[in-house]
């Protein structure tokens, strides 16, 4: 996994990132995981990385995106599960079937607000 530890690093700071994006991937790649001008940080998760092995607790009240490159759809919702149970501010899970796009959604809050749409 490749970019936690950048948020970690921000969080300890002081500094919240205006977004995060959590990427499931085959291959990590190591030169793009710097806080960008617009606040994101990318967080990569290869394949071979276990989710259970991951800690989270980082993305407590941030805005995530979790997308699945990898086209594992269960690793996808796994994921999404796990950072859903941290609490984030809000939770985007974009899911790719075919030509059919559907959003998930999750707000923190109570109660917990979620929605989800097709395109």
């Amino acid at each position: 996994m490749n970019g936690m530890a950048e948020v970690l690093a921000l969080r300890r700071s002081g500094v919240k990132p205006a977004a995060v994006f959590v990427d499931l991937v085959a291959m990590a790649k190591p030169d793009r995981y710097a806080m960008s001008r617009s606040g994101i940080v990318t967080v990569d998760i290869g394949r071979a990385e276990s989710l259970a092995d991951v800690d989270f607790r980082p993305l407590v009240g941030l805005q995530v995106f979790v997308s699945d490159i990898a086209g594992d759809i269960a690793r996808h919702r796994r994921c999404a599960a796990l950072i859903a149970a941290i609490n984030p501010r809000h939770l985007v899970m974009p899911i790719w079937r075919g030509e059919k796009l559907t959003v998930h959604q999750r707000w923190a809050g109570t109660p917990v607000r979620t929605e989800s749409y097709s395109v």
